[in-house]
C-alpha cells in the first residue's frame, strides 16, 4: 500500500510540474501578449469582411476591455438590489448528532453542521458591453457552455430561521419541508453591477447585424469574462504557476522519501 501512495505522490508532482503548470504559463502568455482591440476596430473589421462576402462566416479571437450596459436591470433575490447579472445560491444549514469512536475505542457524540444546496440560479439573459471607441454594444454570451465567468461575491450571509421574515424571498416558503434540525439558511449572490468594467477574451462573430463574443471553436483557446483587470489575471496566474511548481516538488520529495524509507527498513 505504501508503494502505491508513494507513486501517487510522485505522479501527482510530475503532472503538476510538467502538465498543469505549462498550461497555466501558456494561459498567462496568451493574456500578456494579446493586443486589446476596440469595439470600433472590431466593427470596422467585420464591415470589411461583409464587403468581401465573409462577414457572417468570419470569426476572430480577441481581447476587449469595456463597460457593461443594460436597460433591463434585474433584482437580486436576497439583497433586493438592481444589477445586470446575478448568480444566487441558497443552502439549508442543519445540525445533527453524530456518534463516533474515539482513539480509545469509546463511543462519543458530537454535533455536526451541514449545508445542503436548495437552489442555484443564474440570470438567463446575455449582457452587452461598450467601450470608449463607440456606443455600439457587443453581446457577451456568458451563459454559453465554456464561459469562465469570474465575478465578485457581493452578498454572503447566514440567517437563523427566526430572522427570515426580513426577506421577501421567504414570504412564500413552505416550512413543512424542513425539520427542527434546520438552523437557518445561507444566502450568497455573485453579481455584475451596472456600468461595471469588464475584461473579456473570446471569439468574435456576427449574428445578424450584431457582434457576439463567445466560446472559441478551437478548444485550446479560452472564453473569459471577468471584473478583474488584465494585470490582476496575469499576477494570479503567475502565482498559481509558482504554487504548482512548489507543490509538485514537495509531492515528489514526499514520494521519494516514502520509497527510500521502505527500502531501508
Amino acid at each position: 500500500m505504501n508503494i502505491i501512495v508513494a507513486l501517487l505522490f510522485i505522479g501527482g508532482g510530475l503532472a503538476a510540474i510538467f502538465y498543469i503548470r505549462p498550461r497555466t504559463q501558456e494561459h498567462v502568455t496568451e493574456i500578456k501578449y494579446m493586443q486589446t482591440k476596440t469595439i470600433s476596430e472590431l466593427r470596422d473589421m467585420f464591415s470589411q469582411m461583409d464587403s468581401s462576402g465573409l462577414g457572417n462566416d468570419y470569426r476572430e479571437f480577441v481581447e476587449l476591455k469595456g463597460t457593461v450596459v443594460s436597460d433591463n436591470l434585474i433584482e437580486t433575490p436576497f439583497s433586493n438590489r438592481k444589477v445586470v447579472y446575478c448568480e444566487s445560491k441558497l443552502a439549508q444549514v442543519t445540525e445533527s448528532r453524530k456518534e463516533y469512536r474515539d482513539s480509545n475505542g469509546n463511543w462519543q457524540t458530537r454535533m455536526e453542521k451541514q449545508e445542503n444546496t436548495i437552489s442555484n440560479e443564474k440570470s438567463s439573459q446575455d449582457i452587452t458591453m461598450t467601450d470608449n471607441s463607440t456606443n455600439d454594444p457587443v453581446v457577451l454570451e456568458i451563459n454559453a457552455t465554456g464561459c469562465k465567468l469570474d465575478i465578485p461575491k457581493t452578498f454572503d450571509r447566514f440567517e437563523p430561521k427566526g430572522n427570515l421574515g426580513n426577506y421577501r424571498y421567504f414570504n412564500s416558503f413552505s416550512w413543512n419541508r424542513y425539520g427542527s434540525e434546520t438552523l437557518g439558511f445561507k444566502m450568497t449572490e455573485e453579481t455584475i453591477e451596472s456600468n461595471q468594467n469588464l475584461y473579456v477574451i473570446g471569439e468574435a462573430f456576427k449574428v445578424g447585424d450584431t457582434i457576439h463574443i463567445g466560446r472559441p471553436q478551437d478548444n485550446k483557446k479560452t472564453f473569459i469574462v471577468t471584473t478583474k483587470s488584465e494585470e490582476d489575471l496575469i499576477n494570479k496566474s503567475n502565482q498559481n504557476a509558482l504554487l504548482l511548481l512548489i507543490g509538485g516538488i514537495v509531492s515528489i520529495v514526499i514520494g521519494l522519501g516514502t520509497m527510500i524509507s521502505m527500502v531501508m527498513k
